[in-house]
């Protein structure tokens, strides 16, 4: 079993960070967040949209913070 965490950008259905597992915990999320942050290839803006599932991980506080402090 592997579990996959993206970002994908939409409008032109590509991936543009991802984190593979074998655990669904909250480093998952948090390590593709930090993937897309790092990547000097991409620029996020303030408008920047995020949009996960209701899952424990995508809610908790830490990542929540992680996201605020992106753009």
């Amino acid at each position: 079993m592997a579990y996959l965490s993206t970002t994908k950008y939409a409008s032109e259905n590509e991936i543009l960070a991802y984190q593979v597992s074998d655990r669904i915990t909250l480093d998952i999320a948090t390590n593709a967040i930090h993937k897309l942050m790092n990547n000097k290839k991409i620029t996020l803006h303030e408008e920047v949209f995020i949009h996960y599932d209701q899952g424990s991980h995508y809610t908790s506080s830490r990542y929540q913070k992680l996201l605020k402090n992106m753009a």
